[in-house]
């Protein structure tokens, strides 16, 4: 989508479960910690060639050979998935449980409903994708209907679920590859997700975003919780940091003449 530049201001907003405000700031702290460990199984990438069942597995991606496997760790009884598009020319997303051993097996396909609205998709394909707390999954998926669109999803490997959050846009500002969003580890078993949606094209390769949105995953939001759905007005985000249980955010909107600002909110009420 592309935004206009005469468009009326929007504030930001701040779910009322954190009870706390964003606040403007002069400038970051001097000094900010690293970024938590998780305690929670990383997603990873495997490369695969072949058909299933029969498919073997490169270290490496060969183009035209391999196709990216988006690997979810066996946890609580579930076993590994795998997220992969199919070889059909309408390409469809599909889920495969795995067998657990270095090189594993697809052992059997999951019947899963990704949208309701798929049905009428020229294609569709998973793009980028990360582990949560809780056992949760954020999928990024590319689909055409007929016009490319990238949508992210929450998907429950439980309950075999998958939950639409919102159309989203690419970071473009580093080039490709383009990030399809960001994460920040707060603790063992809380993470923050952030997406941009509603793109603002200022020139050619040049783009802001209407908003950004910066999601919770905790004990005390198990299904995730949209802390802060920030404004242009305000920036998009170029850095996020945590320091105890404030998030630190630098923003800059580089619409006409770029500004720069810095914001906190205190998440203590959720961590």
């Amino acid at each position: 989508m592309f935004g206009l530049f005469g468009a009326k201001k929007v504030a930001s907003s701040v779910a009322p479960q954190v009870g706390a405000s964003l606040q403007r700031q002069p400038a970051l702290p001097k000094s900010l910690p690293a970024q938590a460990t998780a305690a929670f199984p990383a997603c990873d990438i495997l490369h695969m060639k072949g058909d299933a069942p029969n498919v073997s597995w490169l270290p490496e991606e060969a183009v035209g050979e391999t196709r990216r496997v988006f690997r979810v760790p066996a946890t609580n009884g579930q076993p590994a998935l795998g997220i992969v598009a199919s070889t059909e020319a309408k390409k469809r997303v599909q889920v495969w449980e795995l067998s657990s051993d270095k090189s594993p097996k697809l052992l059997q396909q999951r019947k899963t409903m990704l949208d309701p609205a798929e049905a009428n998709w020229t294609l569709a394909y998973p793009v980028a994708m990360t582990c949560l707390p809780g056992g949760l999954v954020a999928l990024a998926i590319g689909y055409h209907d007929p016009r490319k669109r990238d949508a992210l999803y929450l998907y429950h490997p439980a309950t075999n679920q998958f939950r639409r959050l919102a159309l989203i846009e690419p970071e473009r500002s580093n080039g490709p590859p383009f990030t399809m969003f960001e994460t920040l580890v707060l603790g063992p078993q809380a993470m923050l997700l952030l997406y941009h949606t509603d793109a603002i094209r200022l020139s050619a390769d040049n783009f802001a975003y209407q908003f950004d949105h910066v999601w919770l995953f905790s004990p005390q939001a198990a299904q995730g919780l949209e802390v802060l759905k920030l404004s242009v007005d305000d920036g998009n985000v170029r850095a996020l940091a945590m320091q105890g249980k404030t998030l630190w955010l630098q923003t800059l909107d580089k619409r006409k003449k770029p500004v720069e600002a810095v914001f906190s909110l205190d998440l203590s009420k959720l961590l």
